[in-house]
């Protein structure tokens, strides 16, 4: 499908007096007014994020109560379970609230629920085991805010709960003792898109905050929270939550804490993986994040928080390559569920697809269907009548809002507008199949026409090394804040050629300027038009102790 290019419009005097006033080139600060950037404090902000930008933690609804229940468990030494998600985003909040409240809790563990046999979030089984052990307070992570049936089973038999979550908000709460969640109604917290991560990060601040206030760490060793922001950003980035505001943040201080890293796990997972320079979102996504995911994807959860949490350098390096291995183990997976749904819908035109297929790992197959069709797609693994789905949307789609209007041929779901989970029985799955198709079928058609968004137009001379300098001040990039994209007219193709079957790899020339441009899977454009014009993000190659500016094509079209 050729796409739109749209090229944004602005008041050159307001976009020259921002460029002016922070001393930094015209084209940034175009692409800062397409963000939605246009006050120069916050530009600032966006330009320097600082951690004392963060929220007051105790604006979050709740908070308060939470803290202090926290700190009687504390003084009474109950006996506390972390629960957490078996996804990056809830493994580092259990890491992040282990680490913190271990030495304050002789009788503190961990429980991350099996994908497969225990699905997601809180269940009765686990709840009964709990009872039995003496618990007196469950502390959710990334999870809970749908768990309605759950707590009320957890309150009767004299555990309390306190939910900490990010998920949509359903009609009916849960009785939790307390329940942080920035989206709740009547929440005074100013940023909603918080990862379960990052809510829990805001609980270890007030708490943090408070004991100290009660007199705790009286030799003046008090918890470093900000060595804690490398689990932060890992479970930030891999939720795919808005790299924006306060989460903007969290990240970019979190990379930095990534780098310089002092945990075990994390520097064995690094070495596995070669990624011990360049520690950006992008690298971090395909590298460290699908190797933590994996395992509670096919196999336990509980080996990717030991590496985590471990400080033994063996277990460290042990636990980073089983890892590596089970990840090369689901790629093999995910490659036959791939070419099995691509052929279902050849047959069935369906966004909800179905199978015998590893619940694990329909979750990143719906992605890359995703892609691949540009609309929602939902997979089912099907096992003895049930079946457990995954699904992934588009911007305009949202897939929360459209389970909830087939909720009637559930058993269960939850999630977000872009990503979403739910179990269903087999004996529903057709009338929910045509009642999904026809609501997303509505949504589709108020989609609008597919564009490409360009921040800027540039010459190539313009992309000098000190500029690419600036364009490392926007990152990190990811939803809400994307690699910022530009256009040049008029480039003369001096070379063009495939790389490894799918790849268009180009040498272009501008004004007696020669540039080197990939564009990844892009070899349908093969042989590309001269002169041409190009969509493209510049970025630095490093190569044997030399920088060169490259460039990212995006799209091209003739003159």
């Amino acid at each position: 499908m050729e796409l739109e290019w749209c090229l944004p419009s602005h008041d050159e005097s307001c976009v020259e007096h921002l460029a002016k006033t922070l001393n930094i080139p015209l084209p940034i600060a175009k692409i800062l007014f397409n963000r939605g950037i246009t006050e120069i404090e916050q530009a600032y902000r966006f330009l320097y994020p600082r951690l004392k930008h963060l929220y007051d933690p105790w604006s979050l609804k709740d908070m308060n109560k939470a803290i202090k229940r926290i700190h009687q468990a504390i003084i009474k030494q109950e006996k506390v379970v972390i629960y957490g998600d078996y996804d990056v985003d809830g493994l580092a909040g259990t890491a992040i609230l282990y680490l913190f409240l271990s030495p304050l809790i002789k009788n503190l563990i961990y429980y991350i629920p099996h994908r497969i046999k225990e699905g997601y979030a809180l269940n009765i089984e686990a709840i009964k085991r709990f009872k039995a052990a003496d618990v007196n307070l469950i502390i959710t992570t990334d999870c809970g805010i749908s768990n309605n049936e759950e707590i009320q089973f957890a309150q009767k038999n004299g555990i309390d709960v306190i939910v900490t979550d990010h998920h949509e908000v359903p009609a009916s709460l849960p009785p939790a003792y307390a329940l942080i969640n920035p989206k709740q109604p009547n929440c005074l917290f100013p940023f909603k898109e918080l990862a379960g991560v990052g809510v829990a990060f805001n609980l270890l601040i007030a708490l943090r905050q408070f004991l100290h206030n009660q007199g705790f760490w009286p030799t003046g060793k008090i918890p470093n929270l900000k060595n804690y922001l490398d689990l932060v950003a890992l479970g930030t980035i891999a939720d795919m939550v808005p790299l924006i505001d306060e989460n903007r943040v969290l990240v970019k201080s979190g990379l930095e804490v990534l780098a310089q890293t002092n945990r075990l796990g994390l520097k064995a997972l690094k070495d596995t993986t070669g990624l011990n320079q360049n520690i950006n979102v992008r690298n971090v996504s395909f590298r460290l994040i699908p190797r933590l995911n994996v395992a509670g994807r096919i196999s336990s959860p509980d080996t990717a928080l030991r590496l985590l949490l471990t400080k033994e350098e063996q277990e460290a390096r042990s636990l980073a390559e089983t890892l590596h291995a089970l990840n090369q183990e689901r790629q093999r997976i995910e490659e036959k569920i791939l070419q099995e749904a691509q052929a279902e819908f050849e047959k069935t035109n369906h966004s909800v697809l179905a199978g015998n297929w590893h619940s694990g790992v329909i979750g990143i197959v719906a992605a890359r269907m995703v892609d691949i069709l540009r609309k929602p797609v939902l997979l089912i693994g099907l096992e003895n009548g049930r079946g457990r789905g995954s699904g992934r949307s588009i911007d305009g789609c949202d897939l929360f809002a459209a389970l909830s209007q087939c909720a009637e041929y559930l058993d269960s779901y939850g999630g977000h507008k872009l990503a979403a989970g739910f179990s269903i029985t087999e004996d529903n799955l057709e009338k929910f199949i045509q009642a999904f198709e026809q609501i997303t079928q509505s949504m589709l058609k108020e989609c609008k026409q597919p564009r490409f968004y360009i921040d800027a137009k540039i010459n190539l001379g313009g992309l000098t090394p000190q500029f690419v300098k600036y364009l490392s001040l926007l990152s990190p990039h990811g939803i809400g804040n994307p690699e910022p994209t530009f256009l040049s007219d008029v480039l003369e193709v001096k070379q063009s050629n495939i790389v490894n079957e799918k790849h268009l790899r180009l040498l272009v020339s501008q004004e007696n300027l020669t540039f080197e441009a990939i564009g990844f899977n892009l070899s349908f454009l093969y042989p590309p038009p001269s002169p041409l014009q190009m969509v493209f993000i510049p970025y630095e190659d490093h190569w044997r102790g030399e920088t060169r500016v490259k460039l990212k094509i995006q799209d091209l079209k003739s003159v």
